[in-house]
């Protein structure tokens, strides 16, 4: 592998790279659930889907939205006092 040529990309943002794109800008922010889920689940009906390598990384996105809204261990800690 050649060390020069960066940093490697996500099968997103070399597939995809306007959804790249969103997904960084809405990231933190309301709007970022909503259109991740609406990647993962198709709620319109008849779309032919992601290639796999980019629907894991969907997935696994989808799946850090749990610990994402959980906040830090110190927050819930101090919750339970």
């Amino acid at each position: 592998m050649d060390a020069s040529a960066g940093p490697a990309q996500s099968a997103i943002e070399e597939k995809f790279p306007r959804i790249a794109a969103a997904l960084s800008e809405l990231w933190g922010k309301p709007e970022y659930t909503p259109y991740l889920r609406s990647l993962v689940f198709d709620e319109r009906g008849n779309r032919q889907g992601f290639p796999p390598d980019v629907s894991s990384e969907l997935f696994l996105l989808y799946g850090l939205l749990d610990h994402q809204t959980e906040g830090d261990v110190w927050t819930r800690s101090d919750q339970r006092i």
